[in-house]
């Protein structure tokens, strides 16, 4: 009998081989990457910029505006400050270990399945994100998760907050401590390692940094990529221009920005209040919902977000049809992110018209995954009420 659910046994992966060559991929794109570090000068924007904070004289924050988490500016200052080349070479290696590591963690918390399929998805991906730091917020935030379901609650809850110091967005992850039985440890943990490390930021960058972090370093604009941007972009409701080493269209007012905050805060709490459900793992398609909630409401849609629904999206195909199907949705996101980078390797540049289409059909299937979830959801409640659910 094949073990599993029926839409996860068709992509279902051999046990050893592909893994195997999978691996074997990442540290090909890996020489590859350290080759032409070496070859030729590095253009990256990321990469200099890591190689900025970490070559200036003044403090982070303190000094001038930083944009991200302090654990990824500290990272930076302690690998950047030999160079662009070595500071390329060095985040690859970091983004490659934590690929892997993510690997492992949903090997040992649910499975080779779902760790394969995990290392699949992320093939679009490659040809940018071992220079980018997000899949060390991934690694953390999916060994968090992993500790939990094997009763590591305050371990996992430990690293979950050390993956917020890192980036923002696993924050939206914690609820799947508070539906747990034992959820005392893991908010203790993540709370204890939140606040010795935000009273060390405090300490050292001064107040200015969440300010910072949550505005993006003060950008004026809607990112061209992200949802309401590319409405903007494709309606030309404005012309794009350089900011913050991205394209930016429009002002993104305050209150506008406001009034997504309350929206995703809404989203957030009815995906949580709908994934309670002792027999499903909201590790799956609740979590992959919410991570996907944070970047559908953003003023930002970066390429690199698309790492961020990797673990869950590989996690929602071993749940049922409606899990599935939304997981269907978020793979499609990851592979028209995948050609983005391929077809806009410049971020700060105007591409062809054609890339407008590209962005809104990729947000789209952003859109979707969080409606098919849903979806999913009140089919679900539906059945368990014993009323017969609509096709949907």
């Amino acid at each position: 009998m094949a073990d599993g659910p029926p839409h996860a046994r068709g992509i279902a992966p051999g046990r050893t081989a592909l893994p195997a060559l999978l691996v074997v991929v990442r540290i090909a794109v890996l020489a590859l990457v350290i080759l032409g570090a070496g070859r030729r000068p590095v253009t990256d924007v990321q990469v200099l910029h890591a190689e900025r904070i970490a070559t200036s004289p003044a403090t982070p924050y303190r000094n001038f505006p930083v944009a991200t988490m302090p654990l990824e500016t500290a990272t930076d200052r302690t690998i950047g400050n030999d160079g662009a080349t070595a500071t390329a070479v060095r985040i690859a290696i970091l983004a490659f270990l934590a690929d892997l590591a993510t690997a492992a963690a949903l090997a040992w918390g649910w499975g080779r399945r779902p760790a394969t399929v995990y290392l699949l998805l992320g093939l679009p991906l490659l040809s940018f994100i071992y220079l980018r730091f997000d899949l060390v917020s991934v690694a953390l935030a999916t060994w968090a998760l992993a500790w939990a379901r094997h009763r590591g609650e305050a371990l996992g809850g430990a690293a979950l907050g050390l993956a917020v110091m890192t980036k923002l967005w696993p924050l939206a992850l914690a609820p799947v401590f508070l539906l747990r039985r034992a959820w005392r440890p893991a908010v203790a943990g993540l709370a204890v390692v939140v606040a010795v490390l935000g009273a060390w930021w405090y300490l050292t960058g001064g107040p200015k940094g969440p300010f910072q972090v949550l505005t993006s370093a003060g950008v004026r604009g809607w990112h061209v990529q992200s949802v309401v941007g590319s409405v903007l972009w494709i309606a030309g409701r404005g012309i794009p221009v350089p900011e913050a080493e991205a394209l930016r269209i429009g002002l993104a007012a305050t209150w506008m920005k406001g009034l997504l905050f309350l929206g995703l805060l809404g989203c957030e709490v009815a995906i949580w209040r709908r994934a309670g459900a002792p027999d499903r793992d909201p590790a799956g398609g609740a979590a992959l919902a919410a991570v996907v909630a944070l970047v559908v409401f953003s003023p930002q849609f970066s390429l690199q977000y698309a790492a961020w629904f990797l673990p869950w999206t590989a996690l929602a195909f071993e749940g049922d049809h409606g899990d599935g199907r939304t997981a269907t949705i978020a793979a499609l996101a990851v592979v028209l992110t995948g050609f983005l980078a391929l077809a806009w390797p410049d971020p700060a540049a105007v591409p062809g018209g054609w890339m407008k289409v590209l962005v809104l059909a990729r947000n789209a299937a952003a859109v979707g995954v969080v409606i098919s979830w849903f979806a999913a959801a009140g089919a679900r409640s539906r059945t368990d009420r014993g009323v017969t659910p609509a096709l949907v």
